[in-house]
């Protein structure tokens, strides 16, 4: 039996994938700050990693490409998925 991944995979390194990178994890509750290595990011309820290692992995390698290509524009895309899981109205 396959299990499906949580974490989306970053298909190229487009303006668009990154945005729409941002959208699944958004859309997933895994949005976190891009600047936070994944091993660092804990379930605040439980104390627990909300990554497995192996998502880690593939979450750090994700960060490591769009910063690589894309530079501080990550944040700026980011800060939209941010403001949405805030219930703030992006403008």
């Amino acid at each position: 039996m396959q299990t499906q991944a949580r974490i989306p995979d970053l298909p190229n390194g487009s303006t668009f994938a990154m945005n729409r990178w941002f959208y699944k994890m958004h859309q997933a509750d895994l949005l976190y700050h891009p600047d936070e290595p994944a091993e660092t990011i804990v379930n605040i309820s439980s104390g627990q990693p909300s990554f497995t290692p192996e998502e880690c992995v593939q979450l750090n390698a994700a960060m490591d490409s769009m910063f690589e290509k894309h530079g501080d524009k990550v944040y700026d895309v980011a800060m939209v998925y941010f403001e949405r899981a805030m219930g703030f109205r992006n403008q």
